[in-house]
């Protein structure tokens, strides 16, 4: 994929536009196989869930919510894909 950050809000919210593809070393941003995902976004929503009651332990939680744009062809490959990407992005934050 060839991306940009369309919006940020730190620590609250991310969107990354889709704009092309990466093939073969190249930046792809035209014809057939891009316009299957141009101008697709994935949105990230982060909401703190008792920063204030859990600050004293470091306990605090977050909770991501995660707004994706995609076609038919891709809804299985994203159902099983994205949950392993965001069990990561868990034990990465974590």
């Amino acid at each position: 994929m060839v991306s940009r950050i369309a919006d940020i809000i730190p620590n609250q919210f991310v969107s990354i536009q889709h704009y092309g593809l990466f093939k073969a070393g190249e930046e792809i941003t035209e014809g057939p196989e891009v316009e299957k995902w141009a101008n697709g976004f994935e949105n990230y929503s982060f909401e703190e869930n008792n920063a204030r009651l859990d600050e004293a332990v470091g306990q605090g939680t977050t909770t991501l919510t995660v707004d994706l744009d995609t076609t038919e062809d891709f809804v299985d490959y994203m159902n099983k894909t994205y949950p392993k990407a965001l069990e990561k992005l868990k034990e990465i934050c974590e």
